[in-house]
């Protein structure tokens, strides 16, 4: 879609999703401290959809579990492999579906905690590995050792409307955390307006500046040769 349009998307999508977590921290306003979840919010507005808005959020979830199993399983195979050439003489160890049950695994017992405070360790496990993710693009970019196999550019002008139209559902799926909001809401210590705000604007604003800054030094790295998995180049 070329890098300026690219970035407007970004940028529009952070906006869109921030709002609505912003509405959501208005809305909890008319619950009782702790208590707010999409069910309750339904339970004032409209009792007899609550369980609908409930199976709904439910669904979306479960497909964003399944949508991360599937990254998972395309993933480390060749993150195995990278760590040890001789990975693929061990057939499990590049075998997605033991990689996908594995962590199916271990995500079920950690999906029945109550809190999301409870999860504050393996989400530094996250962060880090995201770290290592963007460092790992920016030095290559850097470095430059990529630059001879690299593609076209495109800076304005987009390969297609389809072609755009594919690609905005990943990037609106790259801000997908609503469903956690009411939890945070529930469990943050200081639920002052000007301090949940400042939650929203703080982790929109840095997943945006972190998106842009893999992609445009990604895409600048390999061009139009670049693959939707970047990792996997």
């Amino acid at each position: 879609m070329g890098i300026i349009l690219g970035i407007f998307i970004i940028l529009w999508a952070g906006a869109t999703a921030g709002f609505g977590l912003y509405l959501q921290t208005r809305c909890a306003r008319y619950l009782e401290r702790g208590s707010a979840s999409f069910f309750a919010l339904s339970q004032i507005t409209y009792p007899n959809a609550a369980v609908i808005f409930d199976a709904a959020i439910a669904i979306k979830c479960f497909g964003v579990g399944v949508s991360y199993l599937i990254i998972i399983g395309d993933l480390m195979p060749g993150v195995v492999e990278g760590f040890s050439g001789n990975a693929a003489s061990v057939g499990f160890l590049v075998d997605r579906h033991f990689w996908v049950t594995g962590f199916m695994l271990i995500v079920i017992p950690l999906s029945f905690l109550r809190r999301l405070d409870s999860l504050k360790y393996t989400s530094v496990i996250a962060l880090i590995s995201i770290s290592y993710l963007v460092i790992l693009v920016v030095a290559h970019f850097f470095k430059g050792d990529t630059m001879q196999n690299r593609g076209p550019i495109r800076v304005i002008r987009w390969e297609s409307a389809v072609a755009t139209l594919s690609s905005f559902p990943v990037i609106v799926f790259a801000y997908t955390c609503h469903q956690n909001m009411f939890s945070i809401l529930n469990e943050i210590g200081n639920n002052s307006h000007f301090r949940t705000t400042s939650v929203v604007v703080a982790s929109i604003g840095i997943a945006a500046f972190i998106y842009i800054l893999v992609a445009i030094t990604g895409y600048l790295s390999f061009g139009n040769a670049v693959l939707g998995n970047i990792v996997s180049i």
